[in-house]
């Protein structure tokens, strides 16, 4: 945001196009998880309806790498196009980040401790990086980018 003066004392703010680091963040994660996604789901698109399926199932693996399935696939897709939501603004930018940063500390934890399969998702090792380097980068990137004020204060008190 950025502060003009309205020439009575008051402050008023216009939007900027600021590319923080919280919105290039969101903007690049959402573009790669969408990416993958959509590739993933070209890979796999299986919706096992347990953890005895998804532990029986021969899942695919996007970029040869990341196993997947339609319900990963699906988790991130919402996870892209959440993280593409909050970059429309960049007053929401920096909370955005941190939702997500602290949303995949919750995924990366969840998925070492019980593993993919519990949700019903596909995941292995590099998946199980990409998901920290989303934590890392999540919550780096928020707390790199201050807080839009909500109210600027007149130039001349």
């Amino acid at each position: 945001m950025e502060a003009i003066g309205t020439g009575s004392g008051d402050v008023q703010e216009v939007p900027t196009m600021r590319w923080s680091p919280a919105r290039i963040y969101l903007v690049v994660s959402g573009v790669f998880l969408i990416v993958s996604t959509a590739i993933g789901f070209g890979v796999d698109s299986s919706f096992p309806g347990s953890a005895d399926a998804v532990r029986a199932a021969d899942h695919g693996n996007i970029y040869g790498l990341f196993a997947t399935n339609g319900w990963h696939n699906l988790s991130g897709m919402i996870s892209g196009l959440v993280a593409l939501g909050f970059a429309v603004r960049p007053e929401w930018a920096r909370t955005g980040a941190l939702f997500k940063g602290f949303l995949y500390v919750a995924v990366t934890l969840s998925v070492a401790i019980w593993g993919g399969e519990t949700f019903r998702i596909a995941t292995n090792a590099a998946d199980q990086v990409v998901h920290a380097s989303l934590a890392v980068t999540g919550l780096a990137a928020g707390f790199a980018t201050r807080p839009v004020e909500q109210r600027s204060r007149p130039a001349n008190p």
